[in-house]
């Protein structure tokens, strides 16, 4: 197991796990690397087994922070360390380092119960939100953006121009800036696209409008965790609040 996927496997079982300073154990390992020192000295205990240290580096001014969840990380790397015939893992220890140049990627397709995983992605949201859906008109999710917008966080919403929209019983334009988009065509023609982009990190996408009857239908989304898909999709919405009508 490489060090990438040695980090990879901690974090996913940090996320995994119940310590109840989880947010802010991730917060510090998404800005921390491993690094193995595999050594000569066998270990005395294991056959021909030689002795292997892990360094969690992590920027300097992080290092105090993270030694306060040393004692739950270091049981969790003994507990993950995977079986060889060759090493056994000896010691961990927290060192000074530089940022890793590795992302934190995760992908989680979601079919049921999606209203509730999109409110728990709201609700972990720290800066941003645009949203942008054929059609809106869940209560619950709206006022779920009205507690993010008054935590101070930036909220957007491109909708589709059409009636069922504009008469939902709640008035989106009244509390966010709200982009109505046009579809200019021999046919009725909508903008279809569902989307939601939180903190240049999150992306949502799938078949899921932010409707109550969407809950009751068939559907599926993807949560996506990592800038790469986050920024394609926050480009596309650039696209719509600055070109709201658009010709097919």
């Amino acid at each position: 197991m490489t060090e990438t996927e040695y980090r990879k496997l901690l974090i996913d079982s940090v996320r995994a796990g119940e310590y109840p300073e989880k947010d802010a154990l991730l917060d510090l390992l998404k800005i921390s690397s491993l690094r193995f020192e595999k050594t000569n000295a066998f270990t005395r205990h294991l056959w021909n087994h030689c002795q292997e240290y892990i360094h969690i580096c992590i920027v300097p001014d992080k290092m105090l922070e993270l030694k306060k969840h040393f004692e739950y990380l270091e049981k969790l790397l003994y507990d993950i360390y995977p079986p060889n015939d060759d090493y056994e893992l000896w010691d961990v220890e927290i060192k000074p380092g530089s940022m890793p140049d590795i992302e934190d990627v995760s992908q989680e397709i979601v079919f049921e119960n999606i209203r509730n995983q999109i409110i728990e992605e709201i609700r972990a949201a720290k800066y941003i939100i645009w949203v942008s859906v054929a059609w809106f008109t869940d209560p619950v999710l709206y006022q779920e953006l009205l507690k993010k917008k008054r935590q101070g966080l930036v909220i957007e919403i491109a909708l589709d121009n059409c009636e069922r929209n504009r008469n939902a019983e709640f008035k989106l334009e009244d509390d966010f800036p709200v982009h109505w988009i046009t579809v200019q065509s021999y046919y009725q023609n909508i903008m279809h696209e569902k989307f939601c982009v939180i903190d240049l990190y999150t992306s949502i996408h799938g078949t899921f409008n932010w409707t109550k009857a969407a809950n009751y239908n068939k559907e599926h989304i993807s949560i996506d965790k990592n800038h790469a898909t986050a920024e394609a999709f926050a480009d596309e919405f650039m696209k719509l609040k600055n070109r709201t009508v658009w010709e097919s």
